[in-house]
């Protein structure tokens, strides 16, 4: 069972740590953790509050937003990229990295049109932001912290749509060559980051990711031409989460 521990406790720690945003499933900080398992790492965790100041975190790593990695006395981390390669180096028996230049390309390039500014978890938060606009409103904190601008806000939905056809055509064609994954025969961080990410489009049961009421009402919220994504998108998703993350989900 998750336990968290308070952040001066956690900073003065000597091992990894990881910080994550307490009481929601959030993609980036769910992918890490479930990163860590899987590769058998031992691991303390620190809990951001959601609209907090969170001043102790961000005396220390520089940031209020999660996840955040820090191992021994380097530097805490805070993007999606450094904390995998960090992951990797620490526990590289078992790998979420393909080994072979082809696949390791195609593993980084999907894991940044996930999780990477203009990705889709980035486009989906600019989604709302749009969405807000729109109707008269100010684009929230949301627009705010993922850098609403004009230009971007009106393609978000469109790119979202594009790049979840993309990854459900590439998993009908692995399916198609004998593979439950989106690259290779084995699992790797974008089958996790997939899995984590997949929330945003259609949130797990109550039962596999125990939330608030108030926040569940508020991830059930997905624009229609989102909701008519390919249904092995979500069948992926549940095939990993089964396989590689603690289910119910600890948040």
């Amino acid at each position: 069972m998750l336990t968290y521990i308070d952040i001066p406790e956690l900073i003065a720690e000597d091992g990894l740590r990881l910080v994550l945003l307490r009481g929601y499933p959030s993609p980036w900080g769910q992918a890490a953790k479930a990163m860590m398992e899987y590769k058998g790492l031992d691991f303390s965790v620190g809990a951001l509050q959601a609209g907090g100041e969170n001043t102790d975190v961000v005396a220390w790593a520089g940031t209020n937003s999660a996840p955040i990695v820090a191992w021994k006395d380097e530097a805490p981390i805070n993007r999606w990229d450094d904390i995998l390669l960090l992951l990797e180096r620490l526990a590289p028996e078992r790998p979420v990295l393909p080994s072979t230049p082809a696949q390791r390309a195609e593993c980084f390039g999907l894991a940044h049109l996930i999780c990477a500014p203009l990705g889709f978890g980035w486009n989906y938060r600019l989604i709302g932001a749009q969405a807000r606009i729109e109707a008269g409103k100010p684009m929230g904190l949301m627009g705010e912290k993922y850098g609403y601008n004009p230009t971007d806000g009106p393609l978000a939905e469109e790119r979202v749509v594009r790049f979840l056809d993309h990854l459900a055509a590439r998993l009908h064609a692995q399916a198609a060559a004998g593979s439950d994954y989106l690259i290779g025969d084995s699992v790797t961080a974008v089958d996790i980051y997939w899995a984590a990410f997949s929330n945003l489009l259609q949130i797990q049961s109550a039962e596999a990711c125990p939330l608030d009421p108030a926040i569940r009402a508020i991830f059930e919220i997905v624009p229609p031409a989102l909701a008519r994504a390919d249904e092995i998108l979500i069948e992926h998703r549940d095939r990993i989460m089964r396989s590689y993350f603690k289910v119910p989900m600890e948040l």
